[in-house]
């Protein structure tokens, strides 16, 4: 179909996305080929019709009659019981009733013939030898020796097969497709007062959006009024609800369970969270795997082989007074038919997009087959702390004073420092802090990277940050390291506040590992995983305390962020490859030098969607086991099918060399193992126990 679309003159170049079913052309707009293109899609024998928005003039031709559609089952229910009548005519003795037998297995091979035929003629003119060519060659030789039963049994079971065909992997794509309609048209908006009922297309960022409990939230936003438990299984997998109050991000699509929720809308249509899920996966549906670009490029080869072969069987054994020029051209045909790679070709895609189907039902964005196939080869898996092994909201937990300041004058300073911060611990700190109290104006702030901050407060210079910075930047005298090494100990994360080079308060910060990091670990560890380390940039003691109450092998501690680079490096040299798992902002030069990039509560964020390898939607990590696992069962998958392709067609070619295989058998052997990997590749679409 690309190479027949591309063809078409004004066309620079045709995509066909095998998943979703649709061809992208990019083209000259000056000769605008659209409905030339449209012409000669149905020409090769298929449906075809605009995607949405399209213009008219995409669709300027007439639509396909019942008789052009592809697989169309009235089409093959027709030629079945024409084929069927012959059978039964073919029961009576006499020489009418043998012709009328013959009359409709020629019906037959004229009504379930003509798609497959007009799909040949399509290939001949892109000079491409497919499966369509070659069936179409068995059929018109085998109506050429008499053979008319068997020709017309031939183009049944194709036609069925390629129906049955159809049918299944439109599952796959509607799978895709259910995601989007489960946002509504319309959303109740509030203007001027009132609460008016709109179409999502006019809507406007800012808006605000009133949903009710029991209903869908038709727009991306925030929370503005009210609090509710919504439903987000459809974004990011997790069937319990999420608790939502003021200040949440809320995404379309979900289902608001229990209260009333003003919502500000932040996005529109097509930039919503789920939108644009639903774009990646589509977009990672369209990628070729390496393993089947591997059975692309050994088909290209293969089949032209085959055909070589065929017409060699025909004609070499007769020359040689070996048997008769009939025997071996029936011979020849079922070659032809057998050699149709339709079953190697399919093994691969049906595999890869049911497997990314399937994960991202379960909440796991995954950009692609490639790293579907890398996920088996994984010994090492690195996890930053803070937000991926920890819950990533660190709060105080200590504020000691010293050299004679009080608790609440360290917080106030600390809070006076860190207000210009991002960084999860500066957050913990004002939100103990909780604007009591004020200081003066920063002078000269400075943020120095992965270590504090450093500010002149009434006229003194005082930083805030980890002990090593302490160290470099005041005297830390024996009581301080003392206090420092007590809570470094217990797994907090210290904070030392300074005055000019003296140490004046410290401050104790926790993040609590998640619950399930321990179980996780265990799991992965189960499923081949030999390495699991732990990358942060905190202090020995306290990586220490949550590397052992998480379950990793080994950490790496005091890291900034080219360190952690360098640290994936390392394990990739002494282990092999590597999956780095982190929040996708921070990590993201750790999570770009690893073989798998994988960002962690991602729904949320555009840079994690846009850049990471796999996106765990839900901030969950018992996503991470379940992409492992669906990872391996999806080349074994493959692997099955391939296999089990290529014996199959190895056992029947030999078979009808030495005249052992009829055409129907052929057909079986055929369109039968497309079907059986067909199955196969769809059972991914199963969540796994």
């Amino acid at each position: 179909m690309e190479k027949s679309a591309s063809q078409v003159p004004g066309v620079l170049c045709a995509d066909l996305n095998f998943a979703a079913g649709t061809l992208v052309v990019d083209y000259d707009p000056q000769s605008d080929p659209r409905a030339a293109i449209v012409a000669v899609v149905r020409k090769a024998g298929h449906g075809v019709q605009p995607l949405s928005g399209e213009p008219e003039g995409a669709a300027s031709t007439p639509p396909p009659t019942w008789w052009q559609s592809s697989g169309h089952s009235a089409t093959v229910g027709l030629a079945a019981a024409l084929l069927v009548a012959g059978w039964v005519l073919g029961l009576v003795h006499g020489a009418t009733a043998e012709t009328a037998a013959i009359a409709m297995w020629v019906a037959s091979v004229a009504v379930g013939g003509l798609f497959l035929v007009r799909r040949a003629v399509g290939s001949v003119r892109a000079r491409m030898l497919d499966m369509n060519v070659l069936m179409s060659l068995a059929v018109v030789g085998a109506l050429a020796i008499g053979a008319f039963e068997e020709a017309a049994t031939v183009v049944v079971l194709y036609s069925l097969g390629q129906l049955l065909e159809s049918r299944a992997l439109e599952r796959t794509r509607r799978s895709i497709g259910d995601l989007m309609r489960s946002v509504p048209a319309t959303a109740l908006v509030r203007r001027e007062g009132a609460e008016v009922e709109l179409p999502l297309t006019e809507a406007r960022i800012g808006d605000t959006m009133v949903v009710r409990p029991g209903e869908r939230i038709a727009l991306d936003g925030v929370v503005r009024k009210g609090a509710s438990a919504v439903d987000e299984a459809a974004i990011t997998g997790e069937s319990v609800p999420a608790q939502k109050e003021p200040g949440a991000a809320v995404f379309a699509g979900s289902l608001n369970t229990s209260g009333l929720l003003e919502v500000e809308v932040t996005a529109l249509g097509a930039d919503s969270t789920l939108a644009r899920i639903v774009y990646l996966v589509e977009e990672a549906q369209a990628q070729r795997a390496p393993a089947q670009r591997l059975v692309d490029r050994f088909t290209r080869w293969y089949t032209p082989t085959v055909v070589v072969l065929a017409v060699l069987v025909a004609v070499v054994p007769p020359l040689l007074g070996l048997g008769t020029w009939g025997s071996w051209f029936y011979r020849a045909l079922v070659m032809l038919v057998v050699s149709c790679p339709c079953a190697l070709v399919i093994s691969t895609p049906v595999a890869i997009v049911s497997a990314i189907t399937r994960a991202t039902r379960d909440g796991v964005l995954v950009k692609g087959g490639a790293f579907l196939e890398i996920a088996p080869t994984i010994r090492v898996v690195a996890f930053d702390k803070t937000g991926t092994l920890t819950c990533g909201r660190p709060e105080v937990t200590d504020v000691i004073p010293l050299d004679g300041t009080d608790s609440a004058a360290v917080l106030r300073l600390a809070a006076a420092l860190e207000a210009g911060s991002t960084h999860p611990l500066a957050e913990a700190v004002l939100r103990a802090e909780g604007g009591a109290g004020g200081v003066a104006d920063l002078e000269g702030f400075e943020d120095i990277a992965g270590r504090g901050v450093r500010a002149k407060i009434g006229g003194h210079v005082y930083s805030i940050g980890s002990p090593s910075m302490a160290l470099a930047d005041a005297e830390v005298v024996g009581a301080a390291a003392t206090r420092i090494a007590e809570l470094e100990g217990s797994g907090k994360t210290v904070l030392v506040l300074s005055r000019e080079r003296v140490v004046v308060g410290l401050i104790g910060v926790a993040d609590e590992v998640r619950p399930e990091s321990r179980e996780i670990v265990e799991q992965l560890r189960h499923a081949g995983i030999t390495h699991m380390v732990m990358l942060t940039g905190d202090n020995e003691r306290t990586a220490a305390a949550v590397a052992a109450h998480a379950g990793v092998t080994e950490f790496r501690a005091l890291l900034l962020p080219e360190g952690k680079v360098d640290a994936i490096a390392e394990l990739r040299e002494l282990y092999g490859p590597v999956a780095m798992v982190g929040d996708g902002i921070n990590d993201a030069p750790a999570l770009a030098a690893a073989d798998l990039g994988i960002a962690m509560g991602a729904a949320g964020s555009d840079t994690a969607l846009e850049t990471a390898d796999i996106a765990l939607l839900a901030p969950d990590l018992r996503a991470l086991p379940r992409f492992f696992s669906l990872g391996r069962r999806t080349v074994a998958n493959i692997q099955a099918n391939v296999v089990f392709s290529i014996v199959t067609k190895a056992a029947v070619l030999l078979l009808a060399v030495f005249g052992l295989a009829t055409l129907w058998v052929a057909v079986f052997a055929d369109m039968g193992v497309s079907l059986l990997v067909t199955a196969n590749g769809l059972r991914l679409l199963r969540r796994h126990r």
